[in-house]
């Protein structure tokens, strides 16, 4: 190192660093200056130091600078006036940063300078994959890098064919909580299986992921689509089961329970989603029956029942819940059924009544071109204002339907005796009586009665000559009444 002898500058007047010290945190390749503003330096070094390491020296002489590089041959440092200027930082260069003027005792600023530098994440002892069985416990763990030393979250993606058969979201949060770049799985089920992504983040504009796949072995779970399939002689169908297993299953399908189905005839197919499935392109007499969805790894086997069918689907109901006679009210309904419908069977029951004590019947069946058969019953003697629960079953030649939700409807309410009067007899108003003329010569004119509610027309005349005669009668038998009286003053006019 040079040596220097010390400059004979006035006390007042010697070097003053007025710069302040600084902690500093860039990202790696950004570029820093690190400031250190001196007045009076006169003959005085001014010194860069990283640490123990001395970067420049600078001496200034008679107004002249002079410049001296020591150890260091890094181009990416620079002096700007008596700043120290650093470009593309990398992690080597955090650290303290002193500038230094040779007074005696020295004068010092330091800055701490750090260097972020992007996270980086790898599986522990570099496996991506990682097998348990069911029931087990196993520690899924990931190591970062970088500076800070980045935080780790969680994040779990389930296999698709899980996704199907658990009816659960693709990606989820973990409700399990992880210890630091550590996740301990206890009791593992199939449900923990899937793709864990780790996610190491410090601030850097990046951030890193690493994913490890856990497999839990299990033995298969098997589960129809439809534990019914109803079609027709020469329709087609599809049988379709869905099957969970780790590792996965071998799948064979079995008619009549042992019979393996002809692969020729009967094509099988798997998707993404592990559901496998048998397909009937013209279903023939003798495929109706029992068919058996059969999964088997070295963890077990597991098993789904499927029938396949040619009864009807169960009826559905078209009519309104609100009747528009008092004892009378027509049900409509229709059936899915691939073969004529044979007979309806129908059951029903005022709502007070116990179900035992229904009223049971049959009607005849439908056939039609298509496979959707239409029918209606009307039922007769019901109380008004009442409300009646019904259940319909449909039989063809293969058997009969399940029933469907019971059905309910209500008859309209009976009117009282005020509301059928007020409700029967409207006078009419300004019209001419009967036996009037409408000139010298002319024949009698008949007023046009008003129509009312039973299709019996009247005018006021004959309503008041009833009221006066029968003020006792039921509405019933004044209705009579008046029809006899209208009909002998209308016959009078046309023979008088």
């Amino acid at each position: 190192m040079t040596t220097t002898t010390t400059p004979s500058t006035p006390p007042h007047a010697q070097p003053v660093i007025t710069s302040h010290a600084q902690q500093l945190m860039i990202d790696e390749g950004d570029q820093v200056e690190l400031p250190c503003v001196v007045t009076n330096l006169g003959e005085y070094n001014l010194i860069w130091r990283h640490g123990n390491e001395i970067l420049w020296i600078l001496l200034e002489k008679h107004g002249e600078r002079l410049e001296q590089e020591m150890t260091t041959r890094d181009s990416r440092l620079s002096l700007e006036g008596t700043a120290l200027n650093l470009r593309d930082a990398q992690a080597g260069d955090a650290g303290t940063y002193t500038c230094e003027v040779s007074t005696k005792p020295p004068r010092t600023l330091n800055h701490t300078l750090d260097v972020r530098v992007p996270p980086t994440v790898f599986p522990a002892h570099n496996r991506s994959v990682v097998t348990v069985k069911m029931g087990s416990s196993v520690t899924i763990a990931c190591h970062p890098y970088g500076n800070p030393r980045p935080s780790i979250t969680w994040n779990l993606k389930r296999c698709e064919w899980l996704i199907a058969s658990l009816h659960v979201s693709q990606g989820r949060k973990l409700t399990r909580v992880p210890s630091g770049n550590r996740l301990v799985v206890t009791n593992a089920q199939p449900e923990d299986n899937g793709m864990y992504t780790c996610t190491a983040d410090n601030g850097a504009p990046t951030t890193a992921k690493a994913v490890i796949t856990l497999q839990v072995m299990f033995p298969p779970r098997v589960r129809a689509e439809e534990e019914e399939v109803i079609t027709g002689i020469s329709y087609g169908a599809t049988l379709a089961c869905f099957v969970e297993a780790e590792p996965m299953a071998r799948v064979n399908w079995y008619r009549k329970g042992d019979i393996p189905v002809d692969p020729l005839r009967l094509p099988k197919k798997v998707d993404a989603r592990r559901r496998y499935s048998l397909q009937f392109d013209m279903v023939t007499l003798e495929d109706f029956g029992v068919y058996t969805c059969n999964a088997t790894n070295y963890m077990g086997n597991s098993s789904a029942v499927i029938h396949l069918t040619g009864r009807p689907k169960p009826v559905r109901y078209f009519s309104s819940p609100q009747g528009e006679e008092n004892t009378t009210y027509t049900l409509v309904w229709d059936v899915e059924s691939y073969a004529p419908v044979l007979t309806y069977t129908i059951s029903y029951g005022n709502e007070s009544d116990p179900e035992d004590q229904w009223v049971n019947l049959m009607v005849p069946g439908t056939s039609s071109s298509s496979s959707l058969h239409s029918s209606s019953h009307t039922f007769d003697n019901l109380q008004p204002g009442a409300t009646y629960h019904v259940q319909v079953t449909a039989t063809n030649e293969f058997g009969e339907s399940d029933v469907n939700e019971t059905f309910a409807f209500s008859t309209l309410q009976e009117e009282t005796d005020e509301e059928e009067e007020s409700s029967q007899v409207t006078p009419i108003k300004d019209a001419a009586p009967f036996g009037t003329t409408d000139g010298e010569g002319a024949k009698p004119t008949l007023q046009e009665p008003q129509v009312i509610h039973d299709g019996v027309a009247t005018a006021e005349s004959s309503a008041s000559a009833q009221d006066s005669a029968a003020p006792t009668l039921t509405p019933a038998e004044r209705r009579t009444q008046m029809g006899a009286f209208l009909t002998a003053i209308i016959l009078s006019c046309f023979f008088s």
